[in-house]
């Protein structure tokens, strides 16, 4: 397995740059530090982001999911003088599928393909993202953004931030199941 360091999944995710908690930013580096140490991949570059998918990396879904968020929230900021959290969905938005790392095993069968591994069999999608940050001391609503971000959830999110992480989440993982031809979010959820 070839090591990856906190500094490297800083560049990942620029958009950490923006958030105001500094502790909270570099712990959401280690988070994807230790999850990918305790990964079955090779290279956090190959991990991917969803079965459904094959070839798409989890490292790019996430941070485009991550420049999404920060559009819609700055945009809805704008036009409706809504307060918005901006640290918590950043945060929330570059851990939300930290879980994914341990949640599947790259496919032998196929180059660029993804299979559940073992605990993504038994774990509900989230459940150990935010189960990192907790153990990280991210504030409940981190952890609730995380936990709450799927359709496969039975808690849905009931802020602001949760809405926009939902929904640009949504949006990223249908525009790459159209691209393979296979189910939508839109018609499971």
């Amino acid at each position: 397995m070839n090591k990856v360091t906190k500094e490297q999944i800083a560049g990942y995710f620029p958009q950490l740059i923006e958030v105001k908690n500094r502790k909270l930013a570099e712990a959401a580096c280690e988070i994807w530090v230790e999850a990918f140490e305790k990964s079955s991949w090779e290279n956090i570059e190959d991990a991917q982001f969803a079965t459904r998918a094959p070839g798409v990396a989890l490292v790019k879904h996430t941070e485009s999911v991550t420049a999404n968020a920060i559009m819609i929230a700055k945009n809805t900021a704008e036009k409706y003088g809504y307060s918005i959290d901006m640290d918590v969905l950043i945060l929330s938005a570059v851990l939300h599928d930290v879980c994914k790392l341990e949640e599947m095993d790259m496919d032998v069968e196929g180059k660029g393909s993804s299979k559940k591994s073992d605990i993504g069999k038994i774990y509900q999608h989230g459940f150990l993202s935010g189960y990192y940050t907790q153990k990280y001391g991210f504030p409940k609503e981190v952890t609730a953004l995380v936990v709450a971000h799927s359709g496969q959830s039975k808690v849905i999110p009931r802020t602001i931030e949760g809405m926009i992480l939902y929904y640009a989440d949504m949006m990223d993982a249908d525009i790459h199941f159209v691209q393979a031809g296979t189910t939508l979010c839109l018609e499971t959820h």
